[in-house]
């Protein structure tokens, strides 16, 4: 991937907290959704409670797109907002793991005191997205399909 392209990739995902995430259920019915993410070692993890839809998506179809779109208001054009869209092949991690307690302290350090209240409750499971492709689009004409193993 060239460098420009991937500064810009770096430069939008670092803009969000929070990641749109569009899974679909074992009956093939899409489902969008967000999430608050974090970054470690160039994989994107997401805490999610088994109330969500997606969670039970992910769990029966461990596929899933994520987005990161300019915000409206910031755009010079609608139609062509900055944005790079990932296919993802989901993850689950154990609870039991060293993995698990490290990324959750990465949530701690950028989400707060919530994040010992939520790992609380047993019906939140711990994802990692590993990618394979990303799309990056920076506007009219400048769409560029990358191959990708991992954010950043």
């Amino acid at each position: 991937m060239s460098q420009d392209l991937q500064t810009d990739i770096t430069h939008l995902v670092d803009s969000f907290r929070t990641v749109l995430m569009a899974t679909s259920s074992r009956d093939a019915i899409p489902e969008i959704s967000y999430s608050p993410f974090v970054i470690v070692e160039g994989r994107l993890y997401v805490f999610l409670s088994d109330l969500s839809l997606h969670t039970g998506n992910l769990k029966s179809n461990p596929k899933a797109s994520l987005l990161f779109i300019e915000n409206e208001k910031e755009a010079e054009n609608l139609h062509a907002r900055k944005r790079v869209t990932y296919s993802a092949t989901v993850e689950l991690i154990d609870r039991s793991t060293d993995q698990f307690r490290s990324i959750m302290t990465a949530m701690e350090s950028r989400f707060g005191e919530i994040m010992p209240l939520l790992e609380s409750l047993p019906d939140f499971h711990l994802f990692a997205m590993n990618t394979d492709t990303a799309v990056l689009v920076r506007g009219f004409a400048d769409a560029h399909t990358l191959a990708c193993n991992g954010f950043g």
